[in-house]
């Protein structure tokens, strides 16, 4: 997927930025204020207004794309904090976006897709709780469990790292390792671990930001 801010503003962090870039394989965005890259994550899922400036998807423009396109199909956003509905279980938080990506689908689909994916990350948890009744790391892994059922073309990851610890942090590691080779990456972190030897390609955000 080709992806091209051009002088984009939005009414969160982006001012005048621009950028081009192939969304291929994995990428990492080193960015140490890590504003800037969550901002981009932000505004790429909709979620930050552009009021200036153009973004265009595979040479459409942004808005003009999704006439033909579902955002659940294009992006899966895992969040830093790994937000969740705080009224709706873990299953429910899970299935509702995926019943809207595979409304043709049955249950059983999605049971088998969820034990996957809970499998391969060792996850052992109760999925009828609701999100404030499991650990934050919990509810983080979860963010990428609901984002990877979705089988989007890019995998939108801000920070990593954050609010896991040590041993967390090498478990997600050696899982993405794995997944970059089948799943494409966009991965915003200060983190040397998704800088040196890990991904594909590296954007330094200090170098394409306006002075």
């Amino acid at each position: 997927m080709q992806i091209v801010f051009d002088h984009i503003c939005t009414y969160g962090g982006l001012r005048d930025f621009s950028l081009e870039l192939q969304a291929e394989g994995c990428i990492s965005l080193y960015d140490p204020s890590e504003k800037l890259s969550a901002s981009l994550l932000s505004t790429l899922v909709g979620l930050e207004d552009i009021c200036g400036g153009k973004l265009s998807l595979d040479g459409i423009d942004y808005a003009d794309y999704w006439q033909n396109h579902q955002l659940l199909e294009t992006f899966g956003y895992v969040f830093d904090e790994g937000i969740m509905l705080s009224n709706l279980t873990l299953k429910e938080n899970l299935l509702l976006p995926w019943r809207k990506r595979f409304d043709n689908e049955s249950d059983k689909l999605f049971e088998t897709e969820l034990q996957n994916w809970l499998s391969r990350l060792e996850l052992n948890l109760d999925i009828n709780l609701r999100p404030a009744l499991v650990s934050a790391a919990e509810r983080k892994f979860m963010g990428f469990v609901r984002a990877l059922m979705l089988k989007p073309r890019l995998l939108l990851i801000d920070d990593p790292y954050y609010l896991l610890n040590k041993g967390e942090r090498q478990k997600l590691n050696g899982f993405l390792r794995e997944l970059k080779r089948n799943v494409n990456l966009l991965i915003a972190s200060a983190d040397d671990d998704f800088i040196i030897g890990f991904a594909s390609r590296v954007i330094s955000l200090q170098d394409v930001s306006p002075a």
